[in-house]
């Protein structure tokens, strides 16, 4: 059964409200928080500005009964795919012990349309496995703020890819790169893309009967329905080394000894909450310089699939890869007869500004010119996302902009005056963008409130619980030290 923890009612109150922890937030790493302390005993409330839980995870149901993400829809790093793949991925663990039903995928499996040569497709993982590895190596000893796009520029050159085989390398890094990144590749910083990030694709799950929001209702399902209130628009913060004061547009004050805050980045860099006294200038800047991509979804839904393919995705090789060069076949993933087209970046803000018959229209036109020899049926359903119109994420996902440094990682995450701490997708260093990563980012913080704050606790530690220093802090740490003395010796 999906969609349990969806708001009984809007919670609308003057009074005010008093618990140890109170948590802003009831998206993945809001409830992980709140679980793990609850299961610690410890006092804590989660706010919620929605009516309903899930934040970027949104499961809905078509006209025909299919399940269908609205926002994050795959289980990214398993069976080796996550970036520092020694590292059990606890999205994952989840997953299998609440036995939510998957069906794995693999971005090799997909169909090229608008390609005459199709011998092409052959070189398409070898040139781009060189690809990236030619930018590990021109910079292994430099900064610099190159983008994706100029290395990818400069090395079709160098590989003399010109044509059909330039069209179909950049489409492919369309699909590959800034489909999983959600921005253009001429936006993120090519050096800390494969320093932080690295590329490691490989099998990643999709969920088979039920959506995404399985997992969210996995999560909060030992919850009492006063455990989260929904319709609390967070305005204002006050905040002092004895306790924070949160204050919401419905006029109700919340107080709390801490406050773990996981609003989206984009609310942050939207300066959506007024903080009192202000943010220190070293959090502002991280706000400022840390990227934050937009991707949205048209869905088409019919009731039954009209395409013949056995492929999990579609790749249309243009000159111009975006709009309408990335498509997920729902047929092959969960046995929905729908289709998936994803814009992003620029196109994606471009389709925000379309109506709902506008978007459908697009895309059914593009189905048409890769389906040629077929009369693409009109949808008996249809959805198209709008995140960055959506006060509540303003915005997708996390990605490494062009400015942004190291330290803004780690400034992102740390604590305000031991008393507002930050968590979500945006604060995981490993991990950003991704859903496991605002998991994780939920176990720190709680970490830091057991172990390093020594909240009393009435039961033992969370059994699945990470450190509040992480493994890349150190690795930041130790490559700044390196920079910084190679700088001397060179000078």
């Amino acid at each position: 059964m999906i969609f349990k923890k969806t708001a009984l009612g809007i919670f609308n109150s003057r009074d005010i409200t008093q618990t140890q922890v109170l948590v802003i937030g009831a998206g993945i790493s809001g409830l992980e928080a709140a679980r793990l302390l609850k299961q610690n005993g410890i006092q804590t409330l989660v706010i919620e500005a929605r009516n309903r839980t899930g934040g970027r995870i949104w499961s809905v149901q078509s006209k025909n009964g299919h399940v269908l993400d609205l926002g994050a829809a795959w289980l990214h790093g398993v069976n080796g795919s996550i970036p520092i793949g020694f590292l059990s991925n606890p999205l994952w663990d989840l997953v299998q012990q609440a036995k939510i039903p998957t069906r794995s995928t693999t971005i090799s499996d997909v169909q090229i349309f608008n390609m005459s040569d199709q011998t092409i497709a052959e070189s398409l993982e070898i040139w781009f496995d060189e690809y990236i590895d030619y930018i590990e190596e021109t910079t292994k000893l430099s900064g610099g703020q190159q983008s994706l796009q100029q290395y990818a520029e400069t090395f079709s050159t160098m590989k003399n890819l010109t044509g059909e085989k330039r069209n179909a390398f950049f489409s492919y890094l369309h699909t590959a790169i800034e489909g999983n990144e959600g921005i253009e590749m001429s936006k993120i910083n090519a050096k800390n893309f494969v320093d932080i990030t690295g590329v490691y694709y490989g099998v990643e799950p999709v969920f088979h009967d039920t959506g995404f929001h399985a997992v969210i209702d996995y999560i909060a399902k030992d919850f009492r329905d006063d455990d989260i209130r929904f319709g609390q628009i967070v305005n204002n913060i006050t905040y002092d080394q004895d306790s924070v004061e949160v204050q919401t547009t419905n006029g109700h004050i919340y107080r709390a000894q801490y406050v773990l805050l996981t609003v989206s980045l984009g609310v942050l860099k939207g300066r959506q909450i007024l903080f009192n006294p202000p943010l220190p200038q070293w959090k502002l800047n991280a706000i400022d310089r840390l990227g934050y991509g937009l991707m949205n979804k048209v869905i088409l839904v019919w009731d039954t699939a009209w395409w013949n393919s056995a492929n999990y995705y579609f790749m249309r090789v243009s000159s111009k890869p975006s709009p309408f060069g990335v498509w997920a076949n729902a047929n092959k993933w969960n046995d929905r007869p729908a289709l998936f087209c994803f814009f992003i970046g620029d196109e994606a803000n471009r389709l925000e500004t379309l109506t709902n018959e506008q978007a459908v229209e697009e895309v059914r036109n593009a189905l048409q010119q890769m389906f040629p020899n077929q009369s693409i049926p009109m949808p008996i359903d249809s959805f198209v996302t709008r995140w960055k119109s959506d006060p509540f994420s303003n915005g997708s996902y996390s990605y490494i902009s062009l400015h942004q440094t190291y330290e803004d990682m780690i400034y992102i995450s740390k604590p305000i005056a031991n008393k507002l701490l930050f968590a979500g997708e945006a604060t995981s260093q490993e991990f950003y963008g991704y859903a496991h990563g605002a998991l994780l980012s939920a176990r720190r913080e709680v970490t830091r409130l057991l172990h390093v704050y020594e909240l009393p606790v009435n039961q033992s530690r969370p059994t699945s619980w990470s450190t509040a220093i992480s493994p890349f802090e150190i690795m930041i740490i130790i490559n700044v030290i390196f920079l910084k003395l190679l700088s001397y010796l060179m000078n």
